[in-house]
């Protein structure tokens, strides 16, 4: 995986990343939002998980493997404040996973 500009114009996560074939066809790609707990519920960080699932969406339908990730601090209430938020932003399901660092 190499880091790269984002694709979208109106659409920049913290870190992006793509994995590409010799021919250039896209293999792989990852978008990660970076957040602390104090800014988990702006509406800075739900537009942009908004428009992380949106991307995937995309991406998924012309066949390009993406994923998305909300990165939060270490600790059992940043995993559980990131997770209600997934869950109050996407009732029905988001394949963006919560990874702590």
């Amino acid at each position: 995986m190499c880091e790269t500009k984002s694709p979208m114009p109106d659409y920049r996560p913290d870190i992006f990343a793509q994995k590409v074939s010799e021919d250039g066809k896209i293999l792989e790609q990852i978008a990660v939002e970076a957040e602390i707990v104090s800014t988990l519920f702006t509406e800075h960080t739900s537009h942009q998980l908004l428009r992380m699932d949106e991307f995937i969406r995309l991406q998924k339908r012309r066949r390009v493997t993406a994923q998305g990730v909300l990165l939060v601090p270490k600790g059992k209430s940043a995993r559980s404040y990131a997770l209600s938020l997934l869950d109050s932003l996407f009732p029905e399901g988001t394949s963006i996973r919560v990874r702590a660092a």
